[in-house]
C-alpha cells in the first residue's frame, strides 16, 4: 500500500525527509454540510471537518500534531516521551496510544482539574495502556518532578523526550499547517466551498497556530478563530502568534524558498466569552451545543473543549452580518470508542492515592 505524502511536502519537496514524519492517521478527514445546525442558528452555510475521524484507535486533533513530534523522537533514538497535561489530558492519552504504536512508552506529568467523567475513563486508558502516571498537586511542583523523572530515567540508560502540554510544540504546530493545506486541496477538488472562517478550540494554542500558518500557505482566504477554553494567561493572541512564528521560522530555515508570513497577535482571532471560571468546567453553554450537535448532526463532542468551541461558533455566527458565506466548524475530538483501550486493564483502586480520589469524590457542578 503506498504510504501517504503529506501536503507540506508535495508543495515544499525540501521539508521531505528533513522534517521528521510518520504516518499515524487516516487522512485527509472527511468535511460534510451541517445544514440542521445551520437552519438551527440561522447560518445555511456551515460545515464540519471530522478530525475526530482521524484515527481508528483513538482520533482528534493530537493526531496530526503527534506525526512531527513522535517522529521526531523517534528519529533521536528515544524510547520514553514525558509529555503533560491536566489528569484527564486527551493529549496524554493520545500520546499513550500513538507511542505505544511506535514503541514508545509514555510518561504522563499530571496536574489537577475539576472532575470529569471523561478524566476518569482516560486515567483508566492510560493505565492499562502502560502510561506512568505522575500526578503533582500544582503546576508550581511540575519541574522538580519532571526533572526527577528524567533523571531516573538517564540513570537507567535512556534519554527521554520532552513534549509540552498538548503537543503544541514547534513541530506540534505544523501537524495544523499540514490541517490547513489539506482543507485547501478539499476546497481545490471542490469537496466544500471555501470557508469565510474556520474555528478551533484553543488550549494550548498549537492546532490554531498551525491552522493560521496552514491556511495563508493554502492560499485561502479563510479566517482562522478560535475559542479560548483554558485561563487568558495561558493561552491569548500573543502566545498563538509566537507559536505561528516559531513553526514558520523552522520551516523557513530548511526551505527558504516559504513564502513570508506577517503572523502577528493583531491577526488572530480569539473568542474570550466561553471558557467558564475554571479549565474542564463545564458551562451550560457548552453543554448545549454538545446536545445540539448530537441531536442534528450526529456529532460526538464534549464539554472540555469542543462543546465550548461550538458554543463560541454559534454566538459569533449568530452575530455576523454575513450570514450567507461559509463556516467551517473543525471536530478536534476523538470520536472513538475508549472501552477497547482499557478492557482486562487495572481498576481505580491500582491507581495512586490522590488520583484514586478522582473516582470518589463529586463530578463537578456545570457553570449556568
Amino acid at each position: 500500500m503506498q504510504v501517504r505524502r503529506p501536503h507540506l511536502f508535495r508543495r515544499h519537496p525540501r521539508l521531505e525527509g528533513r522534517v521528521a514524519w510518520v504516518p499515524l492517521g487516516d487522512f485527509p478527514t472527511p468535511v460534510s454540510p451541517m445544514s440542521r445546525l445551520g437552519a438551527h442558528i440561522g447560518f445555511p452555510n456551515l460545515w464540519v471537518k471530522r478530525d475526530d475521524l482521524s484515527a481508528q484507535t483513538y482520533g482528534g486533533n493530537k493526531v496530526r500534531k503527534l506525526e512531527f513530534t513522535l517522529a521526531d523522537a523517534r528519529r533521536r533514538g528515544r524510547r520514553t516521551v514525558i509529555t503533560f497535561g491536566a489528569l484527564g489530558s486527551n493529549h496524554v492519552l493520545a500520546t499513550t496510544v500513538h507511542g505505544g504504536r511506535l514503541g514508545l512508552s509514555t510518561v504522563g506529568m499530571f496536574v489537577p482539574q475539576p472532575v470529569q467523567e471523561y478524566l476518569r475513563t482516560n486515567v483508566l486508558c492510560n493505565q492499562a495502556l502502560g502510561c506512568q502516571i505522575e500526578y503533582v498537586e500544582g503546576r508550581a511542583g511540575l519541574p522538580a518532578r519532571a526533572a526527577h523523572v528524567y533523571l531516573s530515567k538517564l540513570l537507567g540508560g535512556e534519554r527521554p523526550y520532552f513534549l509540552w502540554m498538548g503537543g503544541s510544540s514547534t513541530l506540534g504546530v505544523i501537524g495544523y499547517v499540514e490541517a490547513g493545506l489539506e482543507i485547501g486541496a478539499q476546497v481545490e477538488a471542490g469537496l466544500m466551498p471555501e470557508p469565510a472562517f474556520a474555528f478551533v478550540p484553543a488550549g494550548t494554542g498549537g492546532t490554531m497556530a498551525g491552522l493560521v500558518l496552514g491556511l495563508a500557505l493554502a492560499g485561502l482566504r479563510t479566517r482562522p478563530v478560535c475559542v479560548r477554553v483554558v485561563e487568558r494567561s495561558l493561552v491569548n493572541e500573543h502566545t498563538v502568534a509566537l507559536l505561528a512564528r516559531r513553526a514558520h521560522a523552522y520551516l523557513s530555515r530548511i526551505d527558504p524558498s516559504l513564502p513570508e508570513l506577517d503572523v502577528s497577535a493583531e491577526n488572530v482571532v480569539m473568542l474570550h466569552g466561553q471558557s467558564g471560571r475554571q479549565y474542564a468546567r463545564f458551562t451550560a453553554r457548552g453543554l448545549e451545543a454538545v446536545e445540539l450537535a448530537g441531536e442534528l448532526e450526529g456529532l460526538h463532542l464534549e464539554g472540555t473543549y469542543s462543546g465550548k468551541a461550538l458554543a463560541g461558533m454559534m454566538a459569533f455566527l449568530r452575530a455576523s452580518a454575513r450570514r450567507t458565506t461559509t463556516a467551517l466548524f473543525i471536530d478536534t475530538h476523538n470520536s472513538a470508542p475508549l472501552a477497547p483501550l482499557m478492557s482486562g486493564g487495572p481498576g481505580p483502586e491500582d491507581l495512586p492515592g490522590p488520583v484514586r480520589e478522582y473516582f470518589t469524590r463529586p463530578i463537578a457542578d456545570v457553570e449556568p
